[in-house]
């Protein structure tokens, strides 16, 4: 490359240097209410570079920095949390973001049309949720060859030229719900009379999160006496997933625990309620304001939180510290927290959900030398028509 090259390769795709499954994940840390505020949401304990300790923000950038922020969907509520968490660090430290989502896991295309009209609007840095680790390869190298930075948010990317990783341990996210399983697995199979059954709903084949939460879970889970019933890929959106749950339940009756992502767990909840059936044990692979919602009324008996309105947040931190030549760590990994009803009650749900009344942030990023002022709407990007997603409302979004 004949410019500036950023970051470093990974060792195994989604998985930072130091993070490996099975090892323990870095201390939680609990915020509260009003640390997480617009002005103050620090210090959290992050590991960076295989090293765990506080991460401090930054008070302030020196400059109106311009950023293209670029999300899979909005379909999954999670993405709500991000978005929401990309806008609000951008407006605390005084930086311009624009945020687009491409309408789900199966619109690669749209993430790449997304990413070339955000490079014609020439920003000083990117951050970007990519659909698969690799699908991007090729424009992330021209970026760095352009000498700007580039984030990878939460869900891993492959390429040697990203600058820097803000990343949930996904393979601790899956280890702790299939521990959770095993520890239980005793007392379930003597109220079913027989072997354990564990349905497995892993999300959207393809995506780094996804395939690493299903290595790991099915590494635990697959041992004498438990039989997993891989429920089938899918893109994390309601009515995806409740095709694959009612497919689940049409082929084995009597699953005894359905463990996977949010989207299929509520799906999950919506149809054994429908069932009357309250037998069926659910555990959630990650955390959403709904989830959080079941947990508490005792509906999921665990979800794994790994804080994605936090990890948003530093990714708008370090896209500003690469921007000004401040330290930052490559390699960023996100506290994984274990929430059941017990430690529900006195966990800090803005690391989680958006707050009442909010929904998916979409940004116009505005052009090179416009005049700053309010937030743009959801408007297109240059180049005729908006790419499915970018604007109106979030497509295919369900209760």
């Amino acid at each position: 490359m004949a410019g500036v090259v950023f970051g470093l390769g990974m060792a195994r795709a989604g998985v930072p240097p130091g993070t490996e499954a099975g090892q323990a994940a870095p201390p939680s840390a609990h915020l509260s209410p009003a640390n997480l505020s617009r002005d103050n949401w620090s210090p959290v304990s992050v590991s960076r570079d295989g090293r765990v300790g506080p991460y401090v923000p930054l008070a302030r950038a020196v400059h109106p920095w311009r950023i293209c922020a670029l999300l899979p969907g909005a379909q999954d509520k999670f993405w709500w949390g991000v978005s929401w968490g990309l806008v609000r660090e951008a407006e605390r430290l005084g930086v311009v973001i624009g945020v687009y989502q491409a309408g789900g896991y199966d619109k690669l295309d749209v993430q790449k049309a997304q990413l070339d009209a955000c490079r014609a609007l020439m920003p000083d840095a990117y951050i970007v949720a990519a659909i698969t680790s690799d699908g991007l390869d090729a424009q992330v190298a021209a970026i760095a060859d352009g000498g700007r930075p580039l984030i990878d948010l939460i869900n891993g990317m492959a390429s040697p030229y990203v600058t820097a990783h803000i990343l949930g341990n996904f393979r601790e996210n899956a280890r702790f719900g299939a521990d959770y399983i095993l520890e239980h697995r005793v007392e379930w199979e003597r109220a079913a009379g027989r072997p354990l059954k564990v349905g497995w709903l892993p999300g959207p084949k393809g995506a780094e999160w996804a395939d690493a939460m299903e290595a790991s879970a099915l590494a635990v889970l697959r041992r004498p006496g438990v039989e997993v019933i891989h429920g089938g890929y899918g893109a994390t959106g309601m009515t995806t997933q409740m095709d694959l749950v009612r497919a689940l339940f049409d082929r084995v009756p009597d699953v005894d625990v359905v463990f996977g992502n949010a989207v299929a767990i509520q799906a999950a909840a919506n149809y054994l309620r429908s069932r009357h059936d309250g037998g069926t044990h659910l555990v959630a692979t990650y955390a959403t304001d709904g989830i959080t919602d079941l947990v508490r009324d005792g509906t999921i008996e665990l979800a794994v939180s790994d804080s994605p309105i936090v990890q948003a947040r530093i990714a708008v931190d370090l896209a500003v510290r690469a921007l000004e030549g401040r330290p930052h760590g490559v390699w960023n990994v996100m506290t994984v927290d274990r929430l059941d009803q017990a430690r529900l009650a006195g966990y800090d749900l803005s690391r989680i959900a958006v707050p009442e009344g909010e929904r998916f942030q979409l940004r116009a990023l505005p052009p090179l030398g416009a005049p700053l002022g309010p937030p743009l709407g959801p408007s297109m990007l240059p180049g005729g028509p908006s790419p499915a997603g970018v604007g109106g409302p979030p497509p295919g979004w369900g209760s």
